[in-house]
């Protein structure tokens, strides 16, 4: 239904790009950029307030704050990035899979989709993370084995009613092969839910993320993550509030953008 027939109408969310194309630019061209090692330690300049020579100040250590937010930057985006498209790609090429087979690999994809679904994916997440001694492809790994189901559920139906269609069964009773299906009838019908919830499980993919970092079981130190940053920063949040408030912004900026952007790209929005 469009929007102006059920009386909504949404512009596209602007300002929400261009705060996320400002992250990604962050991300990818600032540690290049700074001229401090968010890993150089300056005890000499421990604990400094934000100045003009530390734009966000010094952590215990002498780190610079800002330095560091920036670096963590590349890491938690990345990974949230790199997790979230993956686990699009592998849940909706199993939905479509799913749906084109039918029968009884029908029926055991869905089984197993079903099954990963009912577990708790943080849980599962903290378990083999933990198992495996972190790090950003452990991470990465983690929460693709156990997001993807989502996608599936959403596919398969979506996928089937479209293979279901007078034009789609043409197809197949003029002998077009199962891909060319997939993409001709298939894929359209999927697309843009994929868009949309995919934009929405970047943000779910940074918060847990973070969540790992917090909990010190994610990506190992002392490589700068948002999340580890803001548990560094908890017990010195009275004197150094910026310590904590840095990487905070962050993540709010990104899933905020994140979640602008998936609900302006839902099913039925104007195109972007």
């Amino acid at each position: 239904m469009s929007h102006e027939a059920d009386g909504v109408h949404r512009h596209t969310p602007w300002f929400a790009l261009s705060i996320a194309g400002l992250l990604m630019v962050v991300a990818l061209a600032g540690p290049a950029l700074l001229s401090v090692d968010p890993l150089h330690q300056t005890l000499s300049a421990a604990s400094q307030p934000p100045s003009v020579e530390w734009l966000l100040g010094t952590d215990p250590l002498g780190r610079s704050v800002l330095a560091r937010t920036i670096a963590g930057a590349r890491i938690s985006l990345g990974a949230a990035l790199l997790a979230s498209g993956l686990t699009a790609g592998l849940g909706a090429a199993a939905g479509l899979l799913a749906a084109e087979l039918g029968g009884t690999a029908e029926r055991a994809l869905l089984a197993i989709t079903d099954t990963i679904y009912a577990c708790p994916a943080l849980l599962l997440v903290l378990l083999v993370t933990e198992l495996f001694d972190g790090g950003v492809w452990m991470v990465t790994v983690s929460l693709v084995a156990t997001r993807w189901p989502a996608f599936t559920r959403l596919c398969h139906p979506l996928a089937r009613a479209a293979l279901r269609r007078p034009d789609a069964e043409a197809s197949r009773l003029l002998g077009f092969g199962r891909l060319y299906r997939l993409h001709r009838h298939a894929w359209p019908a999927v697309r843009p839910s994929i868009v949309s919830i995919s934009a929405l499980q970047f943000g779910n993919a940074l918060l847990s993320i973070a969540a790992l970092g917090f909990l010190g079981v994610g990506l190992l130190p002392p490589q700068p993550e948002w999340g580890a940053m803001i548990a560094e920063a908890i017990p010195y949040l009275g004197d150094q509030p910026v310590m904590l408030a840095a990487p905070a912004l962050g993540i709010f900026a990104a899933t905020w953008c994140a979640t602008l952007l998936g609900e302006a790209y839902a099913p039925g929005d104007p195109s972007p």
